[in-house]
């Protein structure tokens, strides 16, 4: 068979790896957009903007200006978004317009201009709070001073927030804000932070997040396998290390040595799930004294006691 020449070769090649960097143009393209239609009047100060994704587009720019683009008062939002929807804050009584793009890194696509009215009589009602810290139901902290936050509402004169231990039923915080944001030094418990915003004919529906101040340490794992002073006549090919850790843990860390005191650097340092339950290694040698411990940490952060180190010998 005929040989191709070596630069030929490496040209080919080349090509082939430029071609697979290559991003779409998305030159003269348009988002197609659900929602908002062109000149509408929505009943909510934080409406949703969607759109249906692009090939080739790595985000959307997103523009909303006051009054207009010919002459803008006000640079509402300028935003690159990764997904396909929005929730911008607007002011009731207020016409907006605005204009979205695909981009990538090499190109972008043609603006598609909208112009959106927010109703003047928009009620608090028909608006919801996003609590954004903490993120999710279930957040536990070893921090007793625990930060909260949520999006503004333009409509919303204050906000009004309670705290209560979910466990006692006990209101610990009840208070109004003008802020979007609150912090509590809370003691060890069960929480349910709950927030809504209001003004002088309205109000939200609460919005709710449920929280743990855990301070309290998971017990030290219990060492299972290999047993206190084992003896490998020859090298095993897998080694299964077995342990116990206690309900709370969620992450257990392994720590294999040739140093009984695991002042010299480790020979392994691993972290696993504690679902896990045990680790199979295949990392020792002939002729070496090893030493291992485990130790676990919580959902909150709170690291147990190291459980007792054990020793085995390979032959």
């Amino acid at each position: 068979m005929r040989k191709l020449p070596l630069f030929i070769f490496a040209l080919l090649i080349l090509n082939s790896c430029e071609h697979d960097f290559i991003e779409d143009d998305l030159t003269g393209i348009l988002v197609s957009v659900i929602a908002p239609s062109d000149d509408d009047t929505v009943q909510v100060a934080s409406p949703l903007f969607w759109w249906n994704e692009i090939e080739g587009a790595r985000g959307y720019r997103l523009q909303i200006v006051y009054p207009d683009f010919s002459s803008p008062q006000q640079l509402v939002y300028d935003t690159l978004i990764d997904g396909d929807r929005f929730y911008p804050d607007l002011s009731p009584g207020n016409t907006y317009y605005w204009r979205l793009r695909p981009e990538n890194g090499s190109s972008e696509g043609e603006w598609l201009t909208r112009r959106l009215t927010v109703d003047s009589s928009v009620s608090l009602a028909n608006q919801t709070i996003v609590i954004t810290s903490p993120m999710s139901n279930g957040f536990a902290t070893s921090n007793s001073s625990v930060a909260f936050t949520w999006n503004s509402l333009s409509a919303a004169s204050y906000y009004r927030v309670e705290i209560v231990n979910t466990a006692t039923t006990a209101t610990v915080v009840a208070t109004t804000l003008t802020t979007n944001s609150y912090q509590y030094t809370l003691s060890q418990g069960n929480y349910e932070l709950r927030v809504r915003g209001e003004n002088s004919s309205s109000f939200t529906q609460w919005s709710s997040r449920t929280f743990i101040v855990d301070q309290t340490a998971p017990v030290a794992p219990a060492l299972v396998t290999p047993v206190d002073n084992s003896f490998y006549a020859t090298v095993p090919s897998t080694l299964a290390f077995d342990w116990t850790s206690g309900s709370d843990s969620q992450i257990d860390s392994l720590f294999i040595s040739t140093d009984s005191t695991f002042t010299t650097a480790s020979v392994l340092e691993l972290a696993l799930g504690a679902a896990q339950g045990g680790y199979n290694w295949t990392g020792a040698l002939a002729s070496t004294v090893y030493f291992w411990r485990v130790r676990s940490v919580d959902a909150a952060g709170n690291l147990s006691n190291y459980s007792a180190v054990y020793r085995f010998d390979v032959n």
